[in-house]
């Protein structure tokens, strides 16, 4: 035991040896949408509206801190950033069939941690993602009692590529999928629809390492 106690303490000694750690930070733009596992019927009361996650982008922004250790061309970096994500859903009136486009928003606190190779000034990289919601905005029916059951935070993956720029500078093109739901859907009058929502997007990122 005591052996394999020093070994390990070798190979850490040894990864630390050989190890490059750079910190900075990033910003950039996401296009995101909102996903809804089918088209969903509310009913409450004479009032009856169906909801359908639309295919539309909404543009928003990030930024924060990352940092990369890298190691025999193998890196993880973790990252903490600032996220302005939505999307749009449409809300059909089904007494009067009218028709509108609801749009939802979210601030958050993204937390990525991610793998990946170097190949050069190229890289890939994959990893989770931990989201904090810590404001959001999506009044998609305007009904008395209206009320929306977000989760506090979700889960997902990132995965893409990017290139460094003479070590410095970092451009990243990602896709970010959800394992969970941002949350359980509405409750109205103290009745709960439940349905599944996620907020798929794709992120544009340049980055700058000091």
């Amino acid at each position: 035991m005591k052996k394999v106690f020093l070994i390990l303490i070798g190979i850490s000694l040894f990864v630390a040896a050989n190890a490059q750690i750079k910190f900075g930070v990033k910003g950039g733009v996401n296009s995101s949408t909102i996903k809804m596992d089918n088209i969903i019927t509310v009913t409450q009361g004479i009032e009856e509206y169906s909801l359908e996650g639309l295919k539309t982008a909404s543009v928003g922004f990030h930024a924060g801190l990352m940092t990369r250790v890298t190691f025999f061309g193998v890196f993880i970096q973790p990252e903490l950033y600032f996220s302005s994500t939505g999307g749009e859903v449409e809300v059909t009136d089904l007494i009067t069939q009218d028709i509108s486009i609801k749009k939802m928003e979210f601030k958050k606190l993204d937390i990525p941690v991610l793998a990946g190779f170097k190949f050069g000034p190229a890289r890939i990289n994959a990893g989770p993602v931990a989201s904090i919601i810590i404001d959001s905005k999506a009044d998609l029916i305007e009904t008395a009692g209206y009320e929306e059951k977000l989760k506090g935070a979700s889960f997902g993956y990132q995965a893409g590529v990017g290139l460094d720029i003479l070590n410095t500078i970092s451009l990243d093109v990602r896709y970010e999928g959800n394992l969970s739901k941002l949350g359980d859907g509405v409750n109205i009058g103290g009745e709960d629809f439940e349905f599944d929502s996620r907020n798929p997007q794709f992120i544009f990122s340049l980055g700058i390492f000091f």
